[in-house]
């Protein structure tokens, strides 16, 4: 039994042996599939993992998972995915629970059955209702962070201005 399997290798295992996969029926029909259409690997609904998950593309929880992850790709955190870590992802969809801070360079997508617990940074966020969220959320484009980090530091030009008058 393969923990670890291919998204295209589930989807397509006629790929294996050289035949040529089926299309879709409804060309319309949503795909699971990040913007980037890779595959990407998936940690199914009977694994449970503890430790340190890096990576290069794009993962998918199913099962449940506790520790550290940390990546420039894409993570998504399925319906049946319970994860408890500190995350750091180039950007990430949350379907299940999540106990832990997310950190994202892009965007943090929390999908309707999502539940997190913990803050969150991101240059861009998606709430969709339903959504169960306790935490602080930081969100702000890349080019502020710098910029808004520095001012926060020094003051604003308005209390510099306040305070000389």
């Amino acid at each position: 039994m393969d923990i670890l399997r291919s998204d295209r290798e589930k989807s397509f295992p006629a790929a294996q042996s050289g035949a040529q996969p089926q299309t879709p029926a409804s060309p319309t029909a949503p795909s699971p599939r990040p913007r980037d259409e890779q595959a990407y690997t998936t940690l199914g609904e009977d694994t449970q993992f503890k430790g340190t998950l890096k990576f290069k593309n794009t993962l998918k929880i199913e099962g449940t998972f506790e520790g550290d992850i940390a990546t420039d790709g894409y993570l998504i955190i399925g319906k049946t995915g319970r994860v408890k870590a500190e995350i750091k992802a180039g950007s990430s969809i949350v379907e299940g629970k999540v106990n832990g801070n997310i950190t994202a360079k892009d965007v943090i997508d929390l999908r309707s059955t999502a539940e997190l617990f913990g803050d969150i940074q991101a240059s861009k966020l998606k709430i969709e209702e339903g959504v169960v969220y306790v935490g602080k959320a930081d969100v702000q484009p890349t080019d502020r962070r710098s910029t808004v980090g520095e001012a926060s530091k020094r003051g604003t030009k308005e209390e510099d201005t306040k305070s000389a008058g």
